[in-house]
């Protein structure tokens, strides 16, 4: 695949030492572990069908660069994944000078690599020094460093994901039929249901199907390939150009699937069916939906003259049946050149499952490519309030303006003060969580705990999402919530407010009893606190140190960070 802003390298073959990865240009200050970029590669070795080879690797990353203390530097991130099966190779395929291999592979299997490769590179003696590195092994490193571009995404609300379509003549349901909550609002807990079946179907009817599909190619000692939907939600307007052939999203998303080994097709949301069908049945309706322009369908599946629009990003990427099929299809002897039946590797009978956690993380370093390219930033410090300019382009206001930051910053006050300046109700979610308990906050914790306070306060920012825009003044835990910041970014702006720890404290010394995460020990449960939420606090779209500034200084700053985002569609004189 082709990129623009990101460079990504991978080397290694199948049964070498390991796979290498080089991921380049992702801004400094990401949150990234290896348990993130283990947890894909997890995903990638499950699935109905699969071969020996997966009982016998258990992939990992090892972050060798671009990584400190939990955080990318901004210098190329370095990767690891090594080969367990490398033990039984080491004669094999030792990069030390020796040879030949005593069981040199001569015989070509239609439709893999193996002999165009061959005629390429001039190896025709042994047809090993092609297929190794050919072979989709090389996605394990695909889907590491597609993990690193999905962190970047989902930093800032963009989630992706897959599910199976079919596999064969077999059938699923869509998400279109089976869950359009998830296929508009959040394709990566789509993607996740997915994979509670073993076939990454929707649902368990489906994955019956599929089964039953693969089994029957099983019985009869051959291959499947199928059809995956892979789908982006919370992606903004504006990413991709229209101005020159090479730079329309459409056609690099397109090239980028079908650089995933066994992908022969790709088809951008109802590409097909729109080649038969009438103009006013093919494009999707513009409204003004509040404050705010969406559509009535997706059938262009978020891609418009090369620029995404706003809605999510919807392809379908075809896989063709594995090339290696047990019941061995003739082929020719390239040292005899007689016909004999083709050279079987160890494979799978159908790994369209796993092909689909591939196409995630192909989307994800594209989209993460397009966005930095629009954007710029060295720093995600930088790049989120340009994220969130694109985000509210489509916007005639700002809708809700949440404040998030931890106790003591200054929400409640501050916030009453802007929703004055603004026009707008305040509305204090700590306020709405104590009405529908029937207690205060501190008597909840007490009485319930914490998971039952954190589930009433995403009921209520939920809640609080679909009424009316106003100033919300957030509790210092909301941040922890995935669904939280879902609602708060598809309904308006959040505004970080932050202040030193000593701060803090001053202005939270007659409410420490009221405030149960400060029991005991104030300094030290603030200061963990600080600690455990800082990168989750950054994720606003702009951030204020409140620090010397009274309530109304706060606000009418505040009220310049909202200007300072607004969108080509806010009227002049409007406010902010």
């Amino acid at each position: 695949m082709t990129l623009r802003r990101l460079r990504a390298l991978t080397a290694g073959e199948s049964h070498g030492p390991g796979l290498l990865g080089i991921l380049e240009g992702l801004p400094a200050g990401l949150p990234l572990t290896s348990a993130l970029i283990d947890r894909d590669l997890a995903r990638r070795q499950k699935g109905y069908g699969r071969g020996g080879r997966m009982r016998i690797e258990q992939d990992a990353a090892e972050i060798l660069a671009g990584v400190r203390f939990g955080e990318t530097l901004g210098s190329p991130l370095g990767l690891l994944i090594r080969n367990r099966d490398w033990e039984n190779w080491t004669e094999r395929m030792s990069p030390a000078p020796g040879g030949p291999d005593p069981r040199p592979v001569q015989v070509p299997r239609p439709g893999h690599t193996d002999l165009a490769g061959a005629l390429k590179y001039g190896r025709t003696a042994d047809l090993r020094d092609i297929l190794e590195r050919a072979s989709a092994r090389e996605t394990a490193m695909r889907v590491a460093l597609g993990a690193a571009a999905r962190a970047l995404l989902r930093e800032l609300g963009i989630q992706v994901g897959s599910y199976v379509r079919s596999i064969g003549t077999a059938e699923a349901d869509a998400a279109t039929d089976v869950a359009p909550e998830l296929l508009r609002e959040d394709a990566e807990a789509l993607a996740l249901r997915a994979d509670e079946t073993e076939t990454r179907a929707l649902t368990a009817g489906a994955s019956d199907r599929l089964v039953q599909a693969i089994q029957e190619a099983q019985r009869r000692r051959d291959t499947l390939g199928g059809v995956i939907e892979v789908i982006a939600t919370g992606v903004p307007p504006g990413l991709g150009s229209h101005v020159q052939a090479d730079r329309k999203l459409d056609g690099r998303l397109g090239g980028a699937l079908l650089s995933i080994q066994a992908i022969k097709a790709v088809e951008i949301g109802d590409g097909i069916r729109g080649g038969r069908a009438y103009g006013s049945e093919t494009h999707d309706p513009i409204v003004l939906s509040g404050d705010r322009l969406s559509r009535t369908s997706n059938h262009a599946g978020g891609l418009e003259g090369g620029i995404t629009n706003g809605e999510p990003v919807v392809l379908r990427a075809v896989m063709k049946p594995i090339s290696t099929v047990p019941a061995a299809l003739p082929s020719v002897h390239l040292g005899t050149l007689e016909l004999v039946p083709a050279h079987v590797e160890r494979s799978d009978t159908c790994a369209v499952p796993a092909a689909g956690v591939v196409t995630e993380a192909v989307l994800a370093l594209a989209l993460a490519d397009a966005l930095l390219e629009a954007l710029g930033g060295d720093t995600m410090d930088g790049l989120r309030p340009a994220f969130a300019r694109l985000r509210l382009s489509a916007r005639t206001g700002p809708g809700h303006v949440w404040l998030v930051g931890p106790m003591g910053s200054g929400k409640t006050e501050a916030g009453r003060r802007l929703a004055v300046l603004l026009g707008l109700p305040f509305v204090d979610l700590d306020a709405i969580v104590e009405e529908r308990a029937g207690r205060s906050v501190a008597e909840l914790f007490r009485a319930e705990g914490e998971p039952r306070f954190r589930a009433l306060e995403a009921e209520a920012v939920g809640s609080a999402a679909k009424g009316p825009a106003a100033v919300v003044g957030t509790g210092g835990g909301v941040v922890l919530g995935d669904g939280a910041w879902r609602a708060m970014r598809s309904s308006g702006v959040v505004l970080g407010l932050t202040a030193r720890k000593e701060t803090l404290l001053a202005r939270l010394a007659a409410q420490t009893g009221h405030r149960p995460l400060l029991a005991g020990e104030a300094c030290a449960a603030l200061g963990r606190l600080l600690g455990e939420r800082r990168h989750l606090y950054r994720r606003a779209d702009l951030t204020l140190d409140t620090e010397g500034l009274s309530p109304d200084g706060v606000a009418g700053a505040l009220v310049g960070l909202l200007r300072s985002l607004q969108g080509p569609l806010v009227r002049p004189g409007a406010t902010p």
